[in-house]
């Protein structure tokens, strides 16, 4: 499965004109290291696993505060990664920079979205205990993706194959989203 997945990532490499899959793997693996970094830093060994939407860390800190540090340390490295992209494009403008400030800026948005497997969705379930906000943030889960896929999938009986999934995946790691 890994060799498959790794055909794909260097046919994306060099097939790529706009160096767009290069710069989304730079900005997503800077993306997990700041999380793996504050688990290291506040004194969490943390262990990674893929799962079907990414990477997923397992072995946060037992504190809220600390794991919000922890949650929140990945969109910051992406905010800093964006900001530094502004400044070296105000010296002098580059395509690839841009290409790169943008999906900084995509990568930091879609990860503060309000979803259970997001840092987003992560933080809001940390600081709220209120059942009606988790149920709240279980309809806003599914409906995001739902949305999501009508968008980027091309075909309803794809989009409703993935959809089905997703709340099949869903409603199984639920215990262990949060």
């Amino acid at each position: 499965m890994y060799y498959c997945l790794l055909v794909i990532i260097f046919f994306a490499l060099i097939f790529d004109k706009l160096n767009i899959f290069l710069y989304l793997l730079i900005s997503s693996v800077m993306h997990e290291a700041g999380h793996i970094i504050a688990c290291i830093i506040l004194g969490t060994k943390p262990r990674i696993e893929l799962s079907v939407f990414g990477i997923k860390l397992i072995g946060y800190p037992r504190t809220k505060g600390k794991k919000f540090i922890v949650l929140i340390s990945g969109p910051l490295i992406n905010l800093a990664m964006v900001a530094i992209s502004v400044f070296l494009l105000k010296i002098n403008f580059s395509l690839n920079i841009y290409v790169f400030m943008v999906i900084n800026y995509v990568i930091l948005i879609f990860n503060c979205l309000p979803v259970f497997f997001l840092d987003g969705g992560q933080i809001v379930a940390l600081f709220c205990a209120d059942p009606m906000v988790r149920k709240t943030l279980d309809i806003i889960s599914i409906a995001v993706f739902c949305v999501m896929t009508a968008v980027f999938s091309n075909n309803i009986y794809t989009s409703a194959a993935m959809v089905s999934l997703f709340i099949i995946y869903y409603f199984i790691n639920k215990k262990t989203a949060f």
